[in-house]
């Protein structure tokens, strides 16, 4: 499948294993995965990247971006290239400047049911054109925006843009007094578990789990500077299931045990 507008061209591909040859885009490509998993190796010069991309991931490539060859396994995709006069007019609007990064398997939630959206707008017979521009035009805002030099936390491979992440970090600070699960973090953000946990480690270089600790015993040590809450309440405070647990964890982080901790830094 083929569409072609004034500042687009939309794809559909279905292909088996390829081996890609040396090129340079002569537009921004935004590309969606609708199968998975496939395994993508992408070298520039002796820089290699491998990533496995699952349904929903999406890949980056900016305009004048080179790449000396590729891997890419089995894979359905939804590509999307975008005039750099359109992203130009986005940057200028934004007070931007339109340095897009290029970035393998990000996970974004808005722009992968934008493009859904635009697949479905562009190939059935009600599709309505002042609605395609509206949606190509969000797409190219949503580039500047997320994806620009400054303002990019996707690590190249993998991440989430920083709307998403903020949004991620908000509902774990919010639910640091209960015993927050994965499956409940990736309900919460509308991202499945396994993809979520993945991004959350690109974007931030930890796991959740790790994150939640540190930010929990971050907690602990407020709590243990005032004398009338006892261990045992700040353990639950700060949604440890037991308190031996959250004595190890305290100390693994801080070398103190909490009544340690609390003897030293207790307000006199």
């Amino acid at each position: 499948m083929l569409q072609r507008g004034v500042d687009f061209i939309f794809e559909h591909h279905r292909q088996s294993s390829i081996a890609v040859l040396p090129q340079s885009f002569l537009m921004y490509s935004i590309s969606i995965q609708l199968d998975g998993p496939s395994k993508v190796e992408v070298w520039c010069g002796e820089k290699r990247t491998r990533v496995t991309l699952r349904r929903g991931d999406m890949t980056i490539a900016p305009y004048r971006f080179s790449i000396d060859g590729a891997y890419v396994e089995p894979c359905e995709f939804l590509q999307l290239h975008l005039s750099p006069s359109l992203i130009d007019r986005a940057a200028s609007e934004g007070g931007r400047l339109p340095a897009i990064v290029p970035v393998l398997g990000a996970v974004d939630s808005l722009a992968e049911q934008t493009i859904y959206q635009l697949e479905e707008e562009l190939t059935s017979r009600r599709g309505a054109r002042a609605y395609v521009n509206l949606l190509i035009e969000t797409l190219a805002t949503h580039l500047v925006k997320y994806y620009g030099e400054e303002t990019c936390t996707t690590k190249e491979a993998g991440g989430f843009p920083k709307y998403l992440l903020e949004t991620t970090l908000d509902y774990i600070n919010r639910g640091l007094d209960r015993n927050l699960s994965i499956e409940e973090i990736a309900l919460a953000v509308g991202i499945e578990p396994a993809r979520l946990a993945r991004a959350f480690r690109a974007s931030t270089g930890k796991s959740i789990h790790r994150y939640l600790n540190e930010r929990r015993v971050e907690e602990a040590k407020i709590l243990l500077t005032k004398n009338e809450v006892s261990i045992a309440e700040v353990a639950r405070r700060v949604g440890f299931d037991s308190e031996e647990r959250f004595r190890i964890n305290f100390r693994r982080r801080t070398g103190l045990t909490p009544t340690a901790y609390r003897g030293r830094y207790e307000i006199k």
